[in-house]
């Protein structure tokens, strides 16, 4: 079986190799995070993630892909009302100061 070359390899080989010398005289700093990285320039500014993760064969996983599918909603909107109807359950509201 003949190697197979890489798709990079003639992207690299155009490119000259450049070593980088290390300045004497600079100080170790830690790298800043991009700015990606932040919650405040996010995808979404002002809001926070919150789901779970679950086996694809779980029954109530399958069964939460078919109703989205088949109600033409968004897991987000799904979620959002299963949430809702989750705390209103269980009296979160007002069990927690909230009126």
């Amino acid at each position: 079986m003949a190697k197979r070359t890489s798709l990079l390899a003639p992207a690299m080989a155009s490119q000259p190799h450049r070593e980088v010398e290390p300045d004497s005289g600079a100080t170790m700093t830690a790298p800043t995070p991009p700015a990606s990285a932040t919650r405040a320039t996010g995808k979404r500014p002002g809001k926070y993630h919150l789901g779970a993760y679950f086996d694809p064969a779980d029954p109530t996983a399958e069964a939460f892909r078919v109703l989205a599918a088949r109600t033409r909603r968004s897991h987000q909107d799904l979620l959002a009302e299963a949430i809702s109807e989750l705390v209103a359950k269980y009296e979160a509201d007002k069990q927690f100061g909230r009126m």
